[in-house]
């Protein structure tokens, strides 16, 4: 059965519109303008939003880097060095053509993270171990529950599409070193080449305040030397004000992967909390940063958002013929059955309860306490779920 997952972006700064076209940026998301025509009105608004193709990449770069730096201590990375240079001998009495493609497939690969300043030294060895070890020191040691889906050679692909006979010798061989099936942890849920992901996401669409009035920034360069303007080195940019919430859905169209989706988003949660990922372009600038809300929190909107002042609760639900939730606008924005995760809410008794694997329950009755313990959890890395007792008054 299908469950639908409410997320809540709010900014916290101001936030650039475009994109940051950095390669190896793990850390931001797009933001586009497009036009939405309201039904009950003939002017045009330019509505910011976050496409659910940033949002993805964003929530899959972060849980890639996430696992591939994983409880990776020093005995680990000695052992893992063992069993390469193991494989690499097995496989250079029979196959020593592929090993030959796939030095040259790494250092094709190495000189890209040479040439974006992740790898200082220039000259690159010979030795298909060491070229591994380079690798894995810029990408992270743990290959064996994520792939490096920005990297033609580490990203995961469905072997059977693969016609080359040497191609996927040499894909094969690259799995074994890595210690990986055929799909990662991380592409089995959002998919990859010639594989279906298992989770569906809509744009994150600025919805409080409603329009979102757009500004525009001018930039200028001082030359370092006389202290005055450059000329011709003016530029404008469009941002968005701190304050905006944005509101997306993500749907999880396989229930054996719902936990890890809910761990992917707490993860890229506390990420931004502490400032470590952002939206948007300039984000080393301060631009762009935010907070994320997800079930079983409680959020107020303003008298200027679509949802006109009122305290909905998010929370999972399956998909819902006649959410209650609803107007014309929003109705346009999202599939109305999606909404049925919003729910309104006044002040009632609920009681929230902490499922710690291994550890039991702990009970708490705020969403202040709630927050206070799930972010001690996820410092500690403890897996953990939450189940919501009681009633709100509707």
């Amino acid at each position: 059965m299908i469950k639908v997952i409410p997320v809540l972006i709010k900014t916290m700064s101001i936030t650039r519109i475009g994109s940051t076209g950095v390669y190896f940026d793990y850390a931001s998301a797009d933001i586009v303008t497009y036009k939405l025509p309201l039904q009950d009105s003939n002017e045009v608004y330019y509505i910011p939003a976050i496409p659910a193709t940033s949002f993805k990449g964003l929530l899959r770069s972060t849980y890639e880097k996430y696992l591939r730096w994983n409880n990776v201590g020093y005995q680990r990375r000695e052992v893992k060095k063992e069993r390469i240079k193991n494989i690499i001998n097995e496989y250079s009495v029979n196959h020593g053509d592929t090993v030959k493609e796939l030095v040259e497939e790494m250092k094709s690969e190495l000189r890209r993270y040479i040439s974006g300043g992740l790898i200082k030294n220039t000259n690159l060895p010979d030795d298909i171990t060491e070229l591994i070890i380079l690798y894995l020191n810029v990408t992270g040691w743990n290959s064996k529950d994520a792939c490096y889906v920005t990297s033609d050679l580490d990203q995961c692909v469905n072997l059977s599409i693969i016609e080359d006979e040497g191609v996927r010798k040499k894909k094969e061989l690259w799995l074994k070193l890595m210690e990986r099936d055929q799909i990662c942890k991380v592409c089995n849920v959002l998919g990859s080449s010639g594989v279906r992901g298992k989770v569906k996401f809509t744009d994150l669409i600025a919805v409080d305040p409603f329009p979102v009035y757009i500004e525009r920034s001018t930039h200028i360069a001082i030359n370092r030397l006389t202290g005055t303007a450059e000329k011709g080195k003016i530029f404008t940019e469009e941002i968005i004000p701190p304050g905006v919430k944005f509101l997306g859905f993500v749907a999880v169209l396989d229930n054996s992967i719902l936990n890890q989706v809910r761990e992917m988003l707490r993860i890229l949660k506390t990420k931004a909390e502490r400032g470590e990922v952002w939206i948007g372009g300039r984000g080393t600038a301060g631009y762009g940063t935010f907070e994320m809300h997800l079930p079983p929190e409680i959020i107020e909107f303003s008298t200027h958002s679509l949802f006109r002042g009122r305290r909905l609760g998010l929370k999972e639900s399956e998909p819902a013929p006649n959410p209650t939730i609803v107007n014309g606008i929003i109705s346009k924005l999202y599939p109305s059955s999606f909404t049925s995760s919003l729910v309104e809410v006044t002040e009632g008794e609920v009681e929230y309860e902490v499922v710690i694997e291994g550890e039991g329950v702990t009970k708490v009755k705020s969403v202040d306490d709630l927050k206070k313990i799930t972010s001690e959890l996820d410092k500690s890395g403890k897996k953990y779920q939450i189940k919501t007792h009681g009633e709100y008054h509707l």
